[in-house]
Formats: C-alpha cells, structure tokens, sequence
C-alpha cells in the first residue's frame, strides 16, 4: 500500500538571470550519497530566499515531497506529491512501481515536516521537465528549523560573573596558610533575540580558574568549592605582598525557541571574570606581652 500525503510545496528562485548562477548559490552545497546536507535552518533559509525571485527567473527551485522507501539509481526518490510547480511541468514525481514512501518522523512539538527537493537547471531557457529533483534534507520536526546560536552570539549575552568568595574575608591574609576561595554555580536563565526568533537561554558555569596574582600557575577546576570547613578550592601565598584573585568563569549553553520544549547546545562557550579587592599577605609573629588586647591595643600583635 502506498501512503499518499498531500504536497507542501515550496518553490522559488535562488538565483535570478542575470543575478548569479549555480556555482555562486550559497545554498548549493556538496551532495553526499544522493542527498545534499543542510541543517534544517540552511534549509529553510534557501527556501526563504528563493521565494524572493521571480518564478520565470527561476534556476533554482524547491519542493517539499515524501521520500520513498527505496532509492532509484542509488539516488533518492520523491513520493507522491498533488500540486503544481509554479512555471515548470506541473507533473511532479511520485515512487516508483512497488515503492511505498517512508513513515515519518514522532516530532516533540507539532508535526513532522516533508523532505525539502531542489531542482536546478543551468539558464531559465532550459526547461525544467526531465531534470531530477536532489533531496536537501529528509524528514524534520519544526524544533529544528531555528537559527544556531553561535559562540560570538552567546559571549554577547550579558552574563553575570560569579561572585569571588575569599576566606579569610578581610583586607589581610597569612603567609603559609590556607587562603579559600568559593564562588556561586547559579545557573543563569536569559531571553534573547535570535534573528527574529524569540530564544530562551540557559547558561551554566561549567569551569572555574583562579589566578592568585603571585605568579604561580592558576587553579581550575569545575567545583565552585565551598567556604571552611567544607572547602576544596584553596591556595597557600609563600610570599608577602600586595595580591587580588581572578576568578575566571567559563560557561556553557543551550537555547530553545520561546514556548517550545526541545533544547539546543551552543557550539562554543563563553566566559566571565571577576577579581577580588587588594589585600596583603601577611606573617604574624608571636609577642610576649603583659595583660591582653584590650587593656594594651598598641601592644605588637594587637593591631
């Protein structure tokens, strides 16, 4: 039995007369066993600018069909389709005999989408009968067709640093003793616009390096560490000084359009920096003294 789904049909010119020709389609991209690979947003950004040509200036074109189970020529095959291509044969294809068309995908958020099919011709004096139709993408689901949000749009977001916890928390620290750090590992929620696309974004704090200004190589680490007792991000000044701390957050993400439920990762991550204020690194040194602090605040040590 042969499953018959209606045509969602999208055709138009990528390329007018006159205005390019296929060597120079951003959108022609290398066919890989039969079937020309873009992402699902490739693929709906070539169907949006071919419908900005006019149709007898066509040299690209594109249709959405089933796909049959088998291949024909070790090429896909278009299913059966009902429609007409705007200023072509409007005798589309359909399988072959015995050849049913392949289930669909179970999309998440709403239903599947046909596979795209291009068709080229070298010059709009050529006619389009004959001329095979290529599969650009297969079946979809409409969670994919969304712009990819890249490093350079993800490093624009305005993260917050991590606040840089230092323990002891005071304007001095001691010599050949622990000093702790800790930071907060909140995961951070933003909304953006992505190419007209409203997106929700979530940001995680994934890794953590600590530049503790004494010229010793920096700590990282993916714990956010924890104030004392319970710490484990800590280092030990050997010598006196001036110092601050860098705390340098390194973030990852993944988008989604607004209202829907499938996530995307973003393919790079981004990073923060806070630092802390100057303090000294200090030596105490033990004094004998008469009575205490209070009665004798001038007495060494008591400062």
């Amino acid at each position: 039995m042969t499953l018959r789904l209606p045509l969602s049909l999208v055709v138009a010119a990528v390329l007018a007369a006159g205005g390019g020709t296929a060597g120079n389609d951003p959108f022609l991209a290398e066919a890989r066993d039969g079937m020309v690979e873009l992402t699902a947003w490739e693929a709906a950004q070539a169907v949006a600018a071919a419908r900005r040509v006019a149709p007898d200036q066509v040299l690209v074109r594109f249709m959405r069909a089933p796909l049959c189970d088998s291949s024909t020529d070790a090429n896909p095959e278009p299913g059966p389709a009902v429609g007409e291509v705007v200023g072509g044969d409007p005798a589309l294809p359909g399988c072959s005999a015995n050849n049913a068309t392949r289930r669909p995908l179970v999309c998440d958020a709403g239903q599947p989408t046909l596979p795209l099919w291009r068709q080229t011709r070298p010059a709009v004096t050529v006619p389009w009968t004959g001329l095979p139709w290529q599969l650009v993408r297969g079946y979809g689901c409409p969670e994919d067709v969304v712009p990819p949000m890249t490093a350079e749009d993800f490093r624009r977001l305005p993260l917050p640093a991590p606040t840089l916890n230092v323990q002891p928390a005071r304007a001095w620290v001691l010599v050949n003793k622990e000093t702790i750090v800790y930071t907060d590992p909140a995961v951070v929620h933003l909304t953006t616009d992505l190419l007209g696309y409203p997106m929700e974004v979530e940001a995680t704090p994934s890794r953590f390096t600590y530049d503790f200004g004494d010229g010793s190589a920096p700590l990282a680490t993916t714990s956010p560490g924890a104030p004392w007792p319970h710490q484990d991000t800590s280092h030990v000044y050997r010598r006196l000084g001036t110092r601050t701390i860098t705390l340098t957050t390194t973030w990852t993400g993944r988008y989604r359009v607004v209202g829907t439920t499938v996530w995307h990762d973003v393919a790079g991550t981004a990073t923060t920096t806070a630092t802390s204020a100057p303090f000294e690194v200090q030596e105490l040194r033990a004094h004998l003294v008469a009575g205490t602090c209070t009665e004798h605040p001038d007495d060494p040590g008591c400062s």
